[in-house]
Parts: C-alpha cells; structure tokens; sequence
C-alpha cells in the first residue's frame, strides 16, 4: 500500500509538473505577442518624435535670422512720443 501512495504521489508530482511548463510556455508565448507590440509601439513613438524633432530644428534655422532682425528693429527703432493716456498737469 506505501509503495502504491508513493508511486501515485509520483504520477501526481509529473503531471503537476508537466502542466506547469506548459502553462509557463503559453505565458511566455502571450508575454512575447505582447511585448513584441510593444516593441513596435515604442519604435513608432521614437520615429514621430525624432520626425518632430527634426520639422522644428529646420523651422527654427528658416525663421530665426528673420525674427532677429523684426526683433533688433522693434529694439533700435526709437521714436519718442507722447503717450495718449497721458494728460498734463498744470
């Protein structure tokens, strides 16, 4: 009777064993389906962020010697006046 209890508890053990490697395979199997999106993901997001990165560089470069001169102009360009709020006090 023992040796019949251990040989069940044997049976028992393999295939408790067995059914989990093949859990642990079909969660490997999903893991990978699902990181592997991810994956693409992630490639996708960095090549619209390095497109952005590179659309604002060159607008930066075309409009910046036209900004600066706008901007020297406005700065240098001194016209006294009167402000029109202002009223003078006599």
């Amino acid at each position: 009777k023992g040796k019949r209890l251990k040989q069940a508890k044997e049976e028992a053990i393999a295939e408790i064993d067995h059914y989990r490697l093949q859990r642990e395979k079909e969660f490997r199997n999903k893991q990978t389906n699902v990181m592997g999106s991810q994956g693409n993901l992630s490639a996708k997001v960095e090549e619209q962020t390095t497109e952005a990165v590179r659309n604002l560089t060159s607008s930066y470069h075309k409009n910046m010697e036209s900004m600066m001169k706008k901007l020297l102009s406005a700065i240098c360009d001194i016209n006294p006046e009167v402000h029109p709020n202002f009223r003078h006090a006599v």
